[in-house]
């Protein structure tokens, strides 16, 4: 596992994008280990420091939380390289359960990496 990799859950994962599309149902279609883009919303009207989460698909599936946000987005501002990879995605395996996304992000410009769990039963939580 990559010494500088870290985990962080989104937030907003239960609403639907400006477009009506579903990030519930985006997000049934993650999985463990797929590509995640951070993109910079300076623009969004309830936080000028909103760093939106977007699958390699194109789709929106929440933010990053606001403390979390107001530190990353200065360095994504300034040219970090930050990466994010899904982790896991909650509430997967219970029927009717709201989804919420896990990710695995390094900003050390290294690809992050999934960590070592014997039990993967424990990522259906």
């Amino acid at each position: 596992m990559g010494w500088n990799d870290f985990s962080l859950p989104a937030v907003g994962c239960w609403y639907e994008n400006d477009d009506g599309s579903s990030r519930q149902d985006e997000l049934r279609q993650c999985v463990p280990g797929e590509w995640l883009e951070f993109v910079r919303e300076p623009d969004n009207p309830h936080d000028h420091l909103a760093v939106a989460i977007v699958t390699g698909r194109g789709m929106k599936v929440g933010y990053l939380g606001r403390d979390r946000a107001g530190w990353i987005a200065p360095k994504i501002d300034r040219g970090y390289l930050v990466h994010a990879i899904v982790e896991r995605v909650k509430g997967i395996h219970l029927e009717g359960a709201t989804l919420g996304l896990v990710m695995r992000i390094n900003m050390e410009g290294e690809e992050p990496e999934l960590p070592i769990v014997e039990d993967r039963s424990c990522w259906a939580a």
